[in-house]
């Protein structure tokens, strides 16, 4: 049962993660990393955890969230940022409009 509610707790915290990457920026993990973290606590208390697997988990749900984060995020603006713009001298969406000509 305990290895139940740990898995439960990080396939949670790997969701909250990825819906934050979804609809935030990484300031909202500020306010989520201690809410993950007391909710955590919480339930591993009253499932009786012990303090060493209870730190454990805690640590693990608050990595696994923002690594989620992060992935997602990467995957959301990948397209946007593409080292190959820059490598084939090719101007890219985003360019200066007050660049003189370089052949007059």
């Amino acid at each position: 049962m305990n290895l139940t509610i740990a898995f439960v707790l990080i396939v949670a915290s790997v969701v909250v993660g990825i819906a934050t990457g979804c609809f935030f920026r990484i300031w909202a993990l500020v306010v989520l990393s201690p809410l993950i973290a007391v909710v955590a606590a919480i339930i591993l208390r009253a499932y009786a955890f012990g303090m060493m697997a209870g730190v454990t988990v805690i640590a693990i749900c608050l990595a696994v969230s923002q690594l989620a984060y992060f992935a997602t995020t990467y995957l959301r603006y990948a397209r946007d940022v593409s080292p190959h713009d820059e490598v084939d001298g090719e101007p890219g969406e985003v360019g200066e409009q007050k660049i003189r000509r370089e052949h007059k």
